[in-house]
């Protein structure tokens, strides 16, 4: 039990210090009412018949979305990491070894994350530099 209390004040902590950062990612748009006109903006511009998309106006819709979902995958990542590690420290041998089964899972879920943002940063520098 007392685990279970140090897991949820340090995933805290991290949320908290996360929070605190400056938003240099997101600084054309702050806060959610922002970013939901930037989207319906984007939307009406398509339905007016207007053509072409240029990289910038990609780059602020998708984003404020991917660093959220980029953010909220690295909280968990964390937080089941230092489960799995407590777990793996009190652990019997045969528990340890399904334990280091498992973390072949999180070290995949790990590099999809990553590998995410990676991607769409080399898809979205390509695109930017080859003027699409």
């Amino acid at each position: 039990m007392k685990v279970l209390k140090i897991i949820v004040i340090m995933v805290l902590a991290i949320i908290t210090i996360n929070l605190y950062q400056p938003k240099s990612y997101a600084a054309s748009v702050s806060t959610f009412d922002e970013m939901k006109q930037s989207i319906n903006n984007f939307l009406n511009k398509g339905k007016s018949g207007q053509t072409g998309i240029d990289a910038q106006s990609i780059k602020n819709v998708v984003n404020p979305v991917a660093n959220i979902l980029t953010a909220v995958g690295i909280v968990v990542l964390v937080a089941v990491t230092m489960i799995m590690g407590i777990r793996y420290m009190f652990a019997t041998p045969e528990e340890a070894a399904k334990l280091k089964q498992q973390l072949i899972g999180l070290v995949v879920s790990g590099v999809v994350i990553f590998g995410a943002v990676a991607i769409w940063k080399i898809v979205y520098t390509i695109l930017n530099s080859s003027g699409l």
